[in-house]
Order: structure tokens, then C-alpha cells, then sequence
């Protein structure tokens, strides 16, 4: 029985979504976090109302892919915190707001925690809500899974031969579940033919490496530029379902 008083709340701040699209990986350095923010700033982009939330709260770094200074910047307060505007359509929260890029150690309870901490005080006003997640089958996720009636994974993997045996045990997982992903993007890939051998599917989008990548992080409009036209299937899924 659930006993947190905030999970209630937490639920009612999430109910202005129409759609949580966490975006996982199967393991750490595949681009995920790249991403969560392409994807963010394209549905922004493209007139949709978008949150962007960072969950990796031992290491957070999607403020730095998306060009946002934390030691400046500082979410309002008001009936609770609004998220940070980035842009028109898109609205930024993450702990590294609080914490400045400080060390911030979590075990597994703590992390929970924290996280629904951070859902039950912000006060979200966007319409589909990517939700940059931990490496894995995260604390993170399973929770979102459990706080949404609508959401749709999105994972991000590369081509090698462990990213995509762990990526099948994600889908599998989800699939016993049953949640409906959005499916998944291939990065830094020049052979996206290994995850359709290996799974069974298409990717929704390819994404070639890109030797200036480490140059755009920060750059939102060259970010932006550069990863709209591979993740425009993503971008029709999520549409269609608002």
C-alpha cells in the first residue's frame, strides 16, 4: 500500500502530459543525453509545449548539452518551483540547479527520494515531457512507469554487441510489462543493419557519428540543426499521440 503522501501530488502535477517519453539507454556513453535534448528542442521547435527533465542525479549533465549555466540560472518559486524557460516551447529542470555540478552520492532509496521530491514541488506546463533518465532499467524509469498512464520509452543505443544484448533485455522487460516504446535510435552508427539482424526492428532513427558532436554540446541551434532530420520519425510517433 502506498503510503508516500507525495505520490498523489505527484500525480496530479503530471496529469497536464499527454505523453512521458523517458529516454534510457542500455548502458552509459551511447548519447542518450544528446538525445533527450535534440528530441526536447525539436518538438519545441516544432510548436509543441515541451518539459525536459534531467534524472541522473549523481551525475547530471543535460544542462551542459543544452546550454544552460547553473550557476547563474535558479528555478522560481511560486505555489511551488516553475521550471527554468530555455526557450518559447521548453522548459528545463534538473538537481544540478541545487546542487552545482557538486558531487551528489544516492544509493538506491535516496535516489528515489529525491526524485520524487523534485516531481512533487515542480510545476510543469509543457505537453509532452522527455525525461532524460539513468543508464538501465533506473529507479527513474520504473517509477515513471508507475506515476503515468502514458509512457512511451525511447531508447538510445549504439551498435556494438553489448549495447544491443542490453538492449533487448530492456525491451523484453517492457514488453512483459506491457509498455509501448517509441522504439529505438540507433547512434553513432554506421551499421544500423545490426539492430534490425539482432532484434527484430527497424530502428525509428539512425544517427551517424558525428566527429563534431563534442563541439555542439552547449550549442543549442547547431545541436538542434544537426539532429532534427534523424529524428523526425520520433518526432511524427510523438505527435500523433497528443
Amino acid at each position: 500500500m502506498e503510503t508516500d503522501f507525495r505520490v498523489p501530488l505527484i500525480r496530479e502535477r503530471l496529469r497536464g502530459f499527454k505523453l512521458v517519453v523517458p529516454v534510457t539507454s542500455p548502458k552509459g556513453g551511447v548519447g542518450k543525453t544528446t538525445i533527450s535534448v535534440g528530441l526536447a528542442l525539436a518538438l519545441a521547435r516544432s510548436g509543441v509545449q515541451a518539459s525536459l527533465l534531467d534524472t541522473d542525479f549523481t551525475n547530471p549533465t543535460t544542462h551542459i548539452s543544452l546550454g544552460v549555466d547553473v550557476e547563474e540560472l535558479m528555478p522560481e518559486e511560486e505555489k511551488g518551483v516553475l521550471p527554468v524557460k530555455v526557450e518559447e516551447n521548453l522548459e528545463f529542470m534538473s538537481i544540478a540547479f541545487y546542487s552545482k555540478d557538486r558531487a551528489l552520492p544516492l544509493r538506491g532509496r535516496e535516489s528515489v527520494d529525491a526524485f520524487r521530491e523534485l516531481l512533487a514541488v515542480t510545476r510543469w506546463t509543457g505537453k509532452v515531457f522527455v525525461v532524460d533518465t539513468p543508464p538501465g532499467l533506473s529507479d527513474t524509469l520504473l517509477e515513471l512507469l508507475r506515476l503515468h498512464r502514458k509512457v512511451r520509452v525511447l531508447v538510445a543505443s549504439t551498435c556494438d554487441k553489448m549495447s544491443i544484448v542490453s538492449t533487448k533485455r530492456i525491451l523484453e522487460f517492457l514488453d512483459s510489462e506491457k509498455v509501448e516504446s517509441l522504439g529505438v535510435v540507433a547512434n553513432m552508427c554506421s551499421q544500423p543493419k545490426r539492430i534490425r539482424e539482432a532484434l527484430g526492428i527497424e530502428p525509428i532513427a539512425s544517427i551517424p557519428y558525428h566527429e563534431e558532436m563534442p563541439s555542439l554540446e552547449g550549442d543549442r541551434d547547431r545541436l538542434a540543426e544537426t539532429l532534427r532530420p534523424y529524428l523526425e520519425n520520433v518526432i511524427k510517433q510523438i505527435t500523433s499521440q497528443l
